[in-house]
């Protein structure tokens, strides 16, 4: 009793002199978004103004320089210039010679606003600070990168990537999806930063986009993921519309490394019919089925449930010569198409292989010259565009209408890749009364829902964390690979001493929890293990995994 008590006065001691630890939960982890030009297809830069100068804070952090600034200061422009920064304020040059990063902060109560900048149609503003950090592939330009908690990261993200209208429950679903993104990017492509500000990573507008419904969305599921069978935080893929049947994940992606497609399957992230009645769609005969009717399904109010999309004979060839050119570049057309004059005469067309959700995955293009075979989802959808438009999914049969004008007409439903879950079908399934732990566990099979793991360790050092939970139901899990004998918590005020088991310790802490935000402390006593490099993993589920 009396080690625990000296861990509670510890516990005052951290709660009262440092107040950062009384806002852990999402308000702990940082994240680095690049922030594009307003068409979203730059991300490095030679220059950059920013709005309202004189309610930033400048400094070249390889020096702890700090820029003076006046006043009256409106406009200050960051360049590049022999591989240095130069700081301008209102035309002035006021620095020179900064190794960089530069860093830009808005003073308390302030956004930084970066000049020109649109977003919805309205001014660019972040939270958080901007840092202006070298190009690793051209140290002449840099990135633009927003640092900030993942609390208001994601406060520019639901809103964007989810309509608002969808209600409270399918933001909540969303909410955890894109914190699970966040933390668990599928790939890691610029060096710079973790993830951009585009549909190519999450859709992130900064602050002026943020909503009061999302941010509701946001802190009732403050600190919450979604975790996989081994415990880690999953890869949750989403997509508008599935056209009620998602795909499997190595159906629609290539592997990361090796390019390998089909990739290796994700468990959690399986084909998944709306209706359990619903027929795999591999074969063509239950795809046209499935995709020239409208079955009711969670994502049929989208308007891209059911779609059709024709060409002429000669529209299509046009196209294609073209297209197939620019996808030969990605390595999934065989053979490469190199020159739009040695496509030939368009034969015929048709799918070779399909995934569970009648997802072309390989498909054929016969010419008089020759005959390509395109594979995975995206690349087959940018063959065929119409009107520079890109096909809306890979989920499509294909009817030759052989008239006086012969026609191709391609009828298909869903938008996007067609993995994890659908948003449109997010917004029935709340609409319809399910919460959004439901929403979730019908699209990602077999996850749980818990707090972030985290790491505790031997060296007396508290870790503190925040979680929402609407249930007062949960389980401390305790991960004890290196046979801590006891683990020291205090959970909403309650002082709890845990003997460990030597592998896997699982605690019902469902009497202390309240509704709402819970507090919760771990620590390990140096009197218990003097062994600083020991340590063990912990986390909280809130709702267990169902199976399938």
């Amino acid at each position: 009793m009396y080690r625990i008590s000296k861990f509670i006065l510890y516990i005052i001691f951290i709660v009262l002199f440092l107040p950062s630890f009384a806002n852990a939960g999402d308000n702990h982890i940082p994240v680095r978004v690049g922030i594009s030009n307003t068409n979203f297809n730059n991300y490095l830069f030679e220059n950059i103004e920013f709005n309202d100068a004189k309610n930033l804070e400048i400094m070249d952090s390889a020096t702890g320089y700090v820029v003076p600034l006046k006043e009256n200061a409106e406009i200050l422009k960051v360049t590049s210039e022999n591989n240095l920064f130069r700081i301008y304020i209102d035309g002035q040059l006021v620095a020179r010679n900064l190794t960089g990063p530069v860093l830009v902060r808005p003073k308390e109560g302030y956004f930084v606003s970066v000049k020109d900048l649109k977003r919805k149609g309205k001014q660019a503003l972040y939270r958080g600070y901007i840092e202006l950090t070298r190009s690793s592939k051209d140290i002449s330009k840099f990135a633009i990168v927003n640092v900030l908690s993942l609390k208001n990261y994601l406060r520019g993200v639901v809103p964007n990537e989810m309509p608002v209208k969808f209600g409270l429950e399918a933001l909540k679903a969303q909410t955890v999806a894109a914190r699970n993104y966040a933390v668990t990017p599928r790939v890691k492509a610029y060096d710079e930063f973790d993830l951009c500000d585009s549909v190519a990573c999450q859709v992130y507008f900064g602050a002026n986009t943020e909503d009061g419904l999302s941010d509701k969305a946001i802190e009732e599921t403050n600190g919450i993921i979604a975790l996989d069978k081994d415990d880690k935080p999953i890869l949750a893929l989403y997509s508008s519309t599935a056209g009620g049947y998602t795909e499997s994940y190595e159906y629609a992606f290539s592997d990361p490394a090796t390019k390998a497609f089909p990739s290796k399957d994700i468990h959690y992230l399986s084909a998944v019919p709306d209706d359990e009645t619903f027929p795999s769609l591999e074969s063509d005969i239950d795809a046209e089925k499935f995709y020239t009717t409208k079955p009711i399904a969670f994502d049929d109010m989208s308007p891209y449930y059911r779609w059709s999309k024709e060409w002429t004979k000669d529209e299509l060839e046009k196209v294609l010569s073209k297209t197939l050119v620019a996808q030969s570049k990605t390595g999934f057309v065989y053979p490469q198409l190199i020159n739009e004059n040695d496509f030939g005469t368009l034969l015929s067309i048709k799918a070779l292989k399909r995934g569970k959700s009648g997802k072309i995955i390989e498909l054929e293009i016969k010419t008089d010259k020759n005959t390509f075979v395109v594979q995975k989802e995206l690349v087959i959808r940018r063959c065929f565009q119409k009107n520079g438009i890109s096909l809306p999914s890979a989920n499509f049969v294909i009817t030759y209408i052989d008239a006086v004008s012969p026609v191709y007409k391609f009828s298909g439903g869903g938008f996007g890749h067609g993995v994890g879950m659908s948003q449109w079908g997010a917004g029935k399934m709340a609409s319809m009364g399910y919460t959004f732990d439901q929403i979730l566990q019908h699209y990602y099979r077999g996850i749980k829902l818990a707090t972030i793991p985290v790491k505790v360790y031997s060296n007396n050092k508290v870790i503190d964390r925040v979680f929402y939970n609407e249930n007062e139901e949960a389980k401390l899990f305790i991960i004890n690979p290196n046979k801590i004998d006891r683990l020291y918590i205090v959970l909403n005020d309650k002082e709890l001493s845990i003997k460990l088991k030597d592998d896997i310790t699982k605690c019902d802490i469902s009497k202390y929890l309240r509704k709402g935000e819970n507090k919760i402390y771990y620590f390990i006593s140096d009197e218990e293990n003097n062994n600083y490099t020991k340590s063990l993993s912990i986390y909280v589920e809130i709702k267990e995994a169902i199976d399938g």
